[in-house]
Parts: C-alpha cells; structure tokens; sequence
C-alpha cells in the first residue's frame, strides 16, 4: 500500500515537475510585458526584428481561445519569437483605443505585422485554431501578397484585372472595406458592358459595389432581366436592396470636434433617383436615414421621435429596437429620451408575451423549434440601464 502512495506521489511530482518545466522553458510565443507599442518597436528595431501587435479585447471569444491554445504551441513559438518582439494589447484599456482608431481595427482578433520603423507590412483579422496554419497564415500575411505589398504595386500603377482581383480578395481579408470598394469602383470603371459576360467583374461587383450611383450599378438596372436570366437572382437582388438602403450614409460626414454634417442637396437627388427607379421601399428608407441624421447630430428628441414614427409605421424589427435604445442609453442623458426608449421595449415585450399566448399548445413529443424572440434577455436588461 506504502509503494502504491509512494508511486502516486512519485508520478504526481514529476507531472508537477514537467508543468513547471513546460511553464519555464516557455515554448510558445513570448510577449513583451509592461512595454507600449513604441517601446516595442524600437526593441524590434534593435534586434533586427519585425513587431507582432495583437489587438485583443477580454470579451473576444477568438482572442481568448488563440492566447489559450494558439499561441502557447511550440511551432508558433519558434517562428514569432525569432521574427518578431511580440506584444499583446487590449483595445479597450490604456493606449489601445487611440491605436484601434489609427490602425482602423474594426474586428477581434486582428494581428497587425510592422517593420523596425513601425510601418505596417501584413495584416490578419480572425483566430486560426491549428499553430502550422497560423504560422501559413502569418508568412503569408508578410509576403508577396500580404496588404503592404500588394498596396505598393497599386501604388506604382498595376492595374491589370488579374492583379485587381487579387488585391481585392487581399484588402477583403484584411477588412479594409473602403480601400476595396474604392479599388472595385477603379476595376469596374468603363466595363459595365461587361459584367454580363465576365463573371469575375460580376462578383467584384455583387462584392464590393457599394453605391447605387455608379455606372456599373445603373447598367445592372437597365438590364436586370438579362442579369436575373445569367446569374442566381438572390445575390443581385440583395446587393440591389442593400445598396438603395446604404447610400444615404455616405452623405453623413463626422467632423473632428465631434459635430456631424448632412449633404441635404444630395438626399434630395437622392430621392429622385429612387422615384426614377420606382424603389419600392423608398419612404422606409429615407425614415431611416432621417433616424441616422438625429443620431449623428444628437438631435435626441428627434431621434426618438423619429424611431417611434418607424415603428408605428413599419411595425417592430427587434434588431432595429435593440441598437436603438442602446444608443440612446450610451449617448443621452434626457431622462424623457431615455424612458421614450424604455417604452419600445416595454411594448415588445408584452406584445412577444401576447403573441406567445396565442401558440396553439404542442403535441405530446414536439419541440418548439425556435422561439418567437430572443431579445427579450436583453430587453429586460437595458430597460434597467435607461432608467
């Protein structure tokens, strides 16, 4: 019985011991603590080194799962520590916000690579749960094709279809979603004549166009049956829908001091092009963009006003109501805003209740397959908040 302990003993120390061995040999990716991003630089600069910054938040799912099983694999550790001085920062703590804004992080995880000067040179967003895929990933990201690269050929005048279509999918991946639309609009320009035949203009188009005022955009109008007749219906008749209803804020421009101005000329033309068109939804779209204008100018009371008008109007769209309130919760103090906001979801609330009554009962082994609502979790919750 003495040997059996001491044999469990024996084994439990030297687990112990291969932990505390694993821990201090460290042989996944080491990063640099207490420093800031420009300290880092400057160490990768010294070294002969590039910097590996991961842009992180604590609620990031992805974020956690590359720092728990990700980074620490031997495979990505030999590779980004002879690379790069690596370093971790939260983008919602300390300098990370200011270099979320400079660096235009719009998603988590985003892994951006820079050169000993601090110039940006590769640029990945979303966690990969395989070490050697990450390390793929990141070699290529830094590579021939990575943003930096392919960026300096368009720079110098590359402009062939084939180059054009690669750099898209490249600033794609990257989420650099102005720089692709502006390079989509500069690969269609001139060869709307075109997208009928060239199916791969016609999916940088469906991709990337993102204004109903473009040429390529009113040729597709002029000849949707033609293109409904080619190519699967869905695809066009979301891109269609999605651009009438997007454009208005483009004509939304944030100034620096924080004010907001609104090209009111524009939205009327706007509106005649709609009316040219026959855009079925045409009123529900400019409420819309008068409900974003409120915003953008922290017009409150119009705001509200406004979104109780959609509501009423257009009946009640649980992810506009949600976003909504929210933001009235984050931004206005009004204590009559806010409780105008509490009521949308008061409403909702008793209205799923209502609506849930009146389910005819389920047989005996059925399952519901999936719930009028999920939101009224978090209704519940902001309610609380607003007042």
């Amino acid at each position: 019985m003495r040997t059996k302990v001491l044999s469990c003993l024996m084994l439990g120390l030297w687990m112990l011991c291969g932990t505390m061995s694993a821990q201090e040999t460290n042989e996944g990716v080491n990063f640099v603590e207490g420093k800031t991003f420009a300290e880092a630089v400057a160490m990768a600069k010294a070294n002969g080194k590039k910097v590996f910054l991961d842009c992180y938040t604590t609620w990031c799912g992805p974020c956690r799962m590359m720092t728990n099983t990700v980074f620490p694999q031997k495979v990505v550790g030999d590779y980004m520590n002879k690379e790069f001085v690596n370093i971790k920062i939260d983008m919602e703590k300390g300098e990370g916000p200011e270099l979320a804004k400079r660096l235009k992080v719009r998603a988590y995880p985003t892994f951006v690579m820079f050169d000993g000067d601090g110039k940006e040179i590769g640029r990945m967003v979303g966690g990969l749960p395989n070490g050697d895929e990450f390390v793929t990933a990141v070699k290529a990201a830094i590579g021939e094709m990575s943003v930096a690269s392919m960026t300096e050929r368009y720079e110098k005048g590359e402009r062939d279809e084939k180059f054009m279509t690669e750099y898209l999918t490249v600033l794609s991946k990257a989420y650099e979603n102005e720089k692709a639309q502006k390079v989509a609009a500069e690969l269609l320009e001139g060869k709307e004549t075109q997208l009928l035949e060239n199916e791969a203009l016609f999916a940088a188009f469906i991709k990337y166009n993102s204004s109903p005022m473009t040429p390529a955009f009113q040729y597709l109008l002029q000849h949707k049956d033609e293109f409904m007749a080619k190519y699967p219906k869905m695809p066009i008749e979301r891109v269609i829908n999605m651009n009438w209803m997007s454009y208005p804020r483009t004509l939304l421009k944030k100034n620096d001091d924080g004010t907001a101005t609104f090209d009111h000329e524009a939205m009327k033309a706007y509106v005649k092009e709609m009316e040219k068109w026959q855009v079925a939804n045409r009123d529900e779209i400019v409420l819309l963009s008068d409900i974003n204008v409120a915003e953008g100018t922290k017009n409150w009371k119009e705001y509200v006003k406004l979104c109780s008008k959609y509501i009423k109007k257009y009946g009640e769209n649980d992810m506009y109501i949600y976003n909504w309130a929210l933001r009235v919760e984050q931004n206005c103090d009004d204590a009559k805003v806010r409780k105008a906001a509490a009521k949308w979801m008061e409403n909702r609330i008793k209205n799923l209740k209502k609506a849930e009554a009146k389910r005819p009962p389920l047989k005996e082994g059925e399952i519901r397959a999936m719930p009028l609502s999920t939101f009224s979790g978090s209704y519940e919750k902001l309610i609380k908040e607003l007042k």
